[in-house]
């Protein structure tokens, strides 16, 4: 006798199976999906490095290149000039060393070196090419050049390059502050790196060592150098670095009672209104240092002005006196 089997469970198990097939097709699906979007993402992440290797490859790391051509490479820097048209190019100096000074003029320090770096420009004319770059300048930084006579040294003089205040060649050296001096052989290659203040024997250390080049220069310590502006902050870190050094001064030139009512610390009264004014000065050392300050700087630019007239050598005149330096919140003292 025949057995007849149910349809309804065939058609339940059917139905099973057929859902089973259904659920491994789609997860076949969802995979080659997935696998499709992975190899999209690869092939995406790859162009990606790839621009970005060609990217580094043709930008110098800590570059910058502007839409006027010009370009703060180290390696192959061109500046505009610091006055007038034109360009400083280091390729232009190629086939003799080549020194790039770095400064501003609200930098203490740049002031301070730069009569040496004068004299022994003047002393290595024809050996040595010597490129100044006023760089991070919030003053007048064609009013400093003129005020050394970098031009007259035989500098060529630049300006640094960026947004304002421009510093892109300075910090492509990944410089602190200010100021700072590269070297470049012949060949155009940067052989040194100085990062912070060179004095004029410093300097003339490293023609040697870098180039080989013994320089026979006149000493600026000797020599007057021009009255130096300095805002109060510099005038503060250069008393702060001079404590104690008894070459150097503080020369108050405001009247007996105006000085009575408060100065800067350590500083001498010599009142610029007075008769004897010039007798009084003349008593004092002029291959010293001395800061001058009135109460806004009036007094003061007259009364370094008859000093460097007198032969003082090494003068600072604080911008806006006693006022200024109240103003920036600096100490007065006994």
């Amino acid at each position: 006798m025949a057995t007849t089997t149910p349809a309804g469970p065939r058609r339940s198990e059917d139905r099973n199976a057929n859902s089973r097939k259904a659920r491994e097709a789609a997860r076949e699906a969802a995979a080659r999906r997935r696998q499709v979007r992975a190899t999209v993402v690869t092939v995406l992440v790859a162009l990606v490095v790839l621009v970005g290797v060609g990217v580094a490859a043709f930008k110098p790391s800590g570059s910058s290149t502007s839409s006027a051509g010009y370009s703060a490479n180290p390696a192959s820097f061109d500046l505009p000039a610091l006055t007038g048209s034109g360009h400083v190019r280091l390729a232009d100096h190629k086939g003799r060393p080549v020194v790039v000074n770095f400064f501003a003029s609200w930098c203490v320090y740049c002031n301070e070196e730069l009569p040496g770096f004068v004299e022994v420009a003047k002393a290595t004319k024809g050996q040595v090419d010597f490129i100044g770059v006023n760089t991070s300048e919030t003053g007048d930084g064609a009013a400093m050049a003129a005020r050394f006579d970098l031009a007259g040294a035989g500098f060529s003089l630049a300006r640094d390059i960026g947004k304002s205040p421009a510093s892109d060649l300075w910090s492509s050296f990944g410089a602190q502050g200010l100021p700072v001096t590269a070297f470049y052989n012949a060949e155009g290659q940067r052989v040194d790196f100085s990062g912070g203040m060179l004095t004029q024997a410093q300097l003339e250390q490293r023609l040697r060592a870098d180039f080989g080049i013994t320089v026979k220069a006149a000493d600026a310590a000797n020599l007057a150098a021009p009255v130096i502006p300095v805002i109060p902050m510099g005038a503060f870190e250069l008393m702060r670095t001079n404590a104690g050094n008894p070459g150097f001064h503080v020369l108050d030139v405001r009247t007996p009672q105006e000085y009575a009512a408060g100065h800067l610390p350590g500083a001498v009264n010599i009142n610029v209104e007075s008769p004897d004014f010039t007798s009084q000065v003349k008593a004092l050392d002029p291959s010293a240092t001395y800061i001058v300050y009135c109460h806004t700087g009036n007094r003061s630019a007259v009364a370094t002005e008859r000093m460097h007239a007198l032969g003082f050598k090494h003068i600072y005149d604080v911008q806006g006196g006693i006022a200024a330096w109240q103003a920036a919140g600096l100490p007065l003292g006994p």
